[in-house]
């Protein structure tokens, strides 16, 4: 009998045992679904002074009591058997999860089509390609139709495998095979087909069929295919704030915060998403939601500008242009000549005069062109980019550039006079927990009180989005900076990972930017961090996070350590360590300063 069938046998013999040691799992939760991984962590703690076993595997224990493993695992139900002995005290316990989906799929089902797409409601406009996907086992072949029409074979596409974004952060420790392939259908509507529509599938898996007995899937399934005339054109206009224009339905980032009262041209409908045609072969996606419909007949969205206007305004420049409407817009921060690249979607150029009101290393020059129609550029060459936002007054474009804070002309300290916001990240919700309980929350804001003071000390003012444990909600934090006319936007979280990456290996600290004129701060806060803190460099990374894509000054976000490890747990609860932190971010603070004079 091996020394773990032992340690049960221990515990099945002494029950009474059970309630003088405790065993605690922080992540997972029992029954909680986890991606379909091979590996994965497991966290947690255990009585100070306690050995502890997970799957015949001895888990090493931190002073304090927390734990750490990383464990082979299998898909579908899975186990976790956890046994901890203290002296002569011995207790077991079992974690059941789920490794993969949910979904139970009955064996008669194994080879039914599933994620098909379009799903519940689309719309098409006529001429608009129309493209029919599903995953299904491979060595098959696969029809789509609409109504009672022909079948219109697919294409065996890629293998379908489990991936996550979160790879980004280290190697996940398998991509599971699914045993699925996409397959693709493709049709190009016509005027016949203006309408509404049901769509169906077929599908003949290769394993269950031969030739004397074909085994065919057919089903219509809960969609509605809507196909609509180009003209007369659709047009919509969006309503609240923070819009963001996509590349596709809940994908990419294409037109940050566009503000309300824009008008779009509407060209379909898939997944809660409004296609728009921005221009010739430009489309993006915006959610239905954010848009109200505009009476048929109204006119398409358009403007000219016949002339640009460079003013002086407190603290930078306003670059502003009447168009005679709103309308989608996109910017671009170049680098080689430092600048601005404005597409303004739905313009016709017909400028004249580019006016200088004044003369500034903010805008050397200011060019118009056209590259192609309706889309106007506006090309800014500055000395530096310090930051800028956009908006409209009325139907008129305003482009606003932040120059550098005055007080770095002068001969005191680089931080002293600075306007610098500090954002101690989650508050509502806790953030990440470590394996003793500590919550992200709780450290984020040990360590922001920390800087706070240091920067204080050197003259700067500071603003911190949250003092306690006070709610703000995620999108003002950015606003509170925007309000205050601050120079400098640090956001300090801690950090946690993906499943299925081993954090043994991918843990430390990261920082996070943007923009490209928030990357030279990040740069500066990273070499710090690794020097000061001592921990791995879990790296330096263009990040698409709300803190920071506020574009008005230099913003980044700060991953000092990461919660799940219990050593670094355990730093994060020193005085010396927080300390350690802020300092770190406050001399990058105050380098990037130095280099910007």
């Amino acid at each position: 009998m091996n020394y773990i069938s032992s340690l049960i046998l221990i515990f099945l013999l002494s029950p009474e045992l059970y309630a003088e040691l405790n065993i605690h799992v922080v992540y997972p939760r029992e029954n909680q679904e986890i991606a379909m991984v091979d590996s994965t962590f497991i966290f947690g703690n255990v009585t100070p002074g306690t050995r502890l076993w997970i799957n015949d595997s001895e888990i090493p224990v931190h002073k304090y009591g927390g734990w750490l493993a990383y464990i082979d695992i299998s898909s579908g139900p899975y186990i976790f058997h956890l046994i901890a002995v203290n002296g002569s005290d011995t207790m077991w316990q079992e974690l059941p999860v789920l490794v993969g989906s949910t979904q139970i799929v009955p064996p008669e089902s194994t080879y039914l089509p599933r994620e098909v797409s379009p799903g519940a409601v689309s719309a098409y406009q006529v001429g608009s390609l129309f493209t029919f996907t599903f995953q299904a086992p491979r060595n098959g072949t696969g029809w789509f139709f609409f109504d009672q029409g022909q079948p219109i074979k697919m294409s065996v596409g890629r293998q379908s495998t489990v991936t996550s974004p979160g790879e980004v952060f280290g190697t996940i420790s398998k991509e599971a095979d699914s045993g699925l392939t996409t397959y693709y259908g493709y049709y190009q509507f016509t005027e016949a087909d203006t309408g509404i529509h049901r769509l169906c599938y077929m599908f003949k898996p290769d394993a269950l069929s031969s030739v004397e007995n074909p085994v065919i899937y057919e089903h219509c399934y809960d969609s509605v295919v809507t196909v609509v005339p180009r003209f007369p054109p659709v047009v919509g206009k969006l309503v609240g704030e923070n819009n963001i224009i996509r590349t596709g339905p809940d994908l990419g980032y294409k037109l940050l915060y566009q503000p309300p009262g824009i008008m779009l041209q509407v060209i379909g409908m898939q997944d809660e998403y409004y296609r728009l045609s921005l221009a010739e072969n430009v489309t993006g996606f915006v959610n239905v939601e954010n848009v109200v419909l505009q009476p048929v007949g109204t006119p398409m969205p358009g403007g000219e500008i016949s002339h640009i206007d460079i003013d002086r305004k407190d603290g930078g420049i306003k670059i502003s242009s009447p168009i005679g409407a709103r309308l989608p817009f996109e910017i671009n921060e170049t680098l080689n000549p430092p600048g601005l690249e404005v597409d303004i979607f739905g313009v016709t150029g017909d400028v004249d005069w580019i006016r200088y009101h004044l003369q500034s290393p903010l805008a050397r020059i200011v060019r118009w062109s056209q590259p192609q129609d309706r889309i106007f550029r506006m090309s800014v060459e500055a000395d530096y980019i310090w930051g800028y936002k956009a908006y409209y007054d009325s139907t008129k474009f305003v482009l606003e550039l932040n120059g550098k804070p005055k007080k770095m002309r002068a001969l005191s300290g680089p931080l002293n006079g600075a306007r610098i916001v500090i954002d101690p990240g989650h508050s509502f919700d806790s953030g990440a927990i470590g394996p003793t309980g500590l919550k992200e929350k709780d450290a984020n804001l040990w360590i922001a009180h920390e800087l706070r003071l240091m920067l204080e000390k050197q003259g700067a003012r500071v603003l911190m989005t949250r003092y306690g444990h006070e709610h703000i909600a995620l999108y003002d934090r950015p606003e509170i900076a925007e309000k205050w006319d601050a120079d400098i936007l640090v956001s300090i979280h801690n950090n946690a990972l993906p499943d299925g990456i081993n954090p043994f290996a991918n843990n430390g600290s990261s920082v996070y930017y943007y923009h490209p004129h928030s990357q030279p701060l990040a740069e500066a806060i990273h070499r710090r961090l690794l020097k000061r803190a001592g921990l791995p460099d879990h790296g330096l990374y263009y990040g698409n996070l709300v803190l920071t894509r506020y574009s008005s000054v230099p913003s980044v976000l700060v991953e000092c350590a990461f919660m799940m490890i219990p050593e670094q747990e355990a730093l994060l609860k020193t005085d010396k360590f927080q300390r350690k932190c802020a300092r770190a971010i406050m001399e990058g603070i105050s380098d990037f300063l130095k280099m910007k004079r």
